[in-house]
């Protein structure tokens, strides 16, 4: 973790480059007749693909990003990945936040079909040192339909994602037109001043350094100079509220499924959405388990629950944020080789004596005194001086499941794994998580005394 004085350490002075106008191999019109503009203005395209995993881009005189190949022979390289860290989460989350205004897709997974926009973000530049990015300039976005732009950056790097993402939005923006302007609080302004700029709603003046090339695309709506936002808007057009939430089901365990303890159940969840499922979440028993997945599929693998009846849900997010919860899906795990699980034996071979309702209940002798008063409240277990303890509960099992006309309620909630149990100063369970495997988290239930709290009952 870097020292408070390496965080307020300005950051290395840089540029971006200025951008390239297209060869003259790349075709002059509309990259493909059947792509017109969007339904939300002039762009061909509204989908920006940010390139964190590394690409080899092939010079073919023109750009594809959907083939990997590039207008330009200096732009031909096999670019290494940005690198993982939290920082790759956060530059995203920063060029979403610069086009928040616009209608435009952003995702860091390849398009399967339709026209998008690449960049690239990789620490192999092939511009040199100081050098933060590239990119072809097309002019009302005629001539290239799906661009290639290059950011060079990486997860080490001594640039803030801020920083990172002003690189990216700019190199994107340069593919639809907008060009280089004086203003440090503009993404457009092409040298690296810190902070947090935006795509200003204001005529600003042109960088004098650079020819201007899209001049008619400024003039309808600056007289002199370019208004970043307004072209943005006359390109892709105002965003609206996403008020579709997504969809979510768990699709297993089933409901009503039965295992035998101690049971591995994988859990499986199907969930999308109208634009991008953000995040999905597992709940038992309407507990948080703190294993969120990020990208499908959308599997905790292997968690474990001891004896006893639990009830899943999953809940979906959108980058709205909308949120969806699934309908519950409920199963048992019994104990071994006893028909039902009802078997009255606690954990560490303590007797509780059968359940009511079970094989044996009514066996004589071992009944406890009172044990069937049909329709008498629960007069054990959390009525006791000792609370809700372990012991308590044990010594009081006779009187607790005196209500043979309906369900028990378990005596507590339900914990999460590793949290603390509240007002269960007695339970001696585990009380321990797993780490979540890459692609599916990790999950395991409470055992030991918690095992004897959730047990079936009928």
């Amino acid at each position: 973790m870097q020292s408070p004085a390496a965080e307020a350490a300005p950051e290395p002075t840089a540029w971006r480059a200025a951008p390239l106008t297209p060869p003259a191999s790349q075709a002059t019109t509309r990259l493909k007749a059947d792509v017109p503009p969007t339904a939300f203005g002039q762009a061909q395209t509204n989908v920006f693909y940010l390139n964190y995993d590394g690409v080899t881009l092939k010079h073919t005189g023109k750009d594809d990003a959907k083939k990997d190949e590039t207008a330009f022979a200096e732009f031909e390289a096999n670019y290494k990945p940005y690198g993982e860290g939290n920082k790759r989460a956060a530059s995203m989350q920063a060029v979403k936040a610069d086009w928040a205004a616009y209608k435009v897709v952003i995702t860091d997974e390849r398009p399967q079909e339709g026209e998008y926009t690449m960049c690239v973000n990789s620490p192999t530049n092939v511009f040199g040192g100081g050098v933060l990015g590239v990119a072809m300039l097309d002019c009302e976005d005629a001539k290239v339909a799906s661009n290639v732009v290059l950011a060079f950056h990486s997860a080490n790097d001594k640039f803030s994602a801020s920083t990172q993402a002003t690189t990216m939005s700019q190199e994107i923006a340069h593919a639809y037109g907008l060009e280089h302007v004086n203003e440090p609080d503009d993404i457009m302004n092409p040298y690296n001043a810190g902070g947090d700029p935006s795509f200003r709603d204001e005529c600003l003046k042109l960088d004098p350094k650079t020819p201007v090339h899209c001049g008619d695309q400024h003039k309808q709506f600056c007289d002199k100079g370019q208004n970043s936002h307004q072209e943005l808007i006359w390109l892709f057009g105002s965003s609206e509220p996403d008020a579709e939430p997504p969809t979510v089901a768990i699709t297993g365990p089933q409901d009503g499924q039965e295992f035998m303890a101690p049971a591995s159940v994988t859990i499986t969840v199907e969930a999308s959405d109208n634009v991008n499922v953000a995040q999905v979440d597992l709940y038992v028993d309407g507990v948080n388990q703190n294993a969120p997945l990020t990208a499908p599929p959308y599997e905790w693998k292997d968690a474990m629950f001891p004896a006893g009846t639990f009830c899943l849900t999953a809940e979906a997010r959108d980058e709205e944020p909308n949120l969806v919860m699934s309908d519950p899906v409920c199963f048992t795990v019994v104990e071994q080789g006893e028909p039902g699980g009802d078997t009255g034996e606690e954990p560490g071979g303590t007797s509780g004596g059968p359940m009511p309702g079970d094989p044996g209940a009514e066996t004589g002798g071992s009944e406890p005194q009172g044990g069937e008063t049909s329709g008498a409240p629960e007069t054990g277990g959390d009525s006791g001086g000792e609370g809700d303890s372990e012991g308590d509960s044990d010594s009081g099992e006779a009187g607790g499941d005196s209500n043979a006309g309906g369900p028990v309620t378990p005596p507590g909630p339900l914990f999460p794994p590793g949290w603390p149990h509240g007002d269960d100063d007695d339970d001696s369970g585990c009380g321990c998580t797993q780490e979540p495997s890459p692609g599916a988290a990790g999950l395991v239930v409470l055992l030991g005394a918690f095992a004897a709290r959730r047990r079936r009952r009928r």
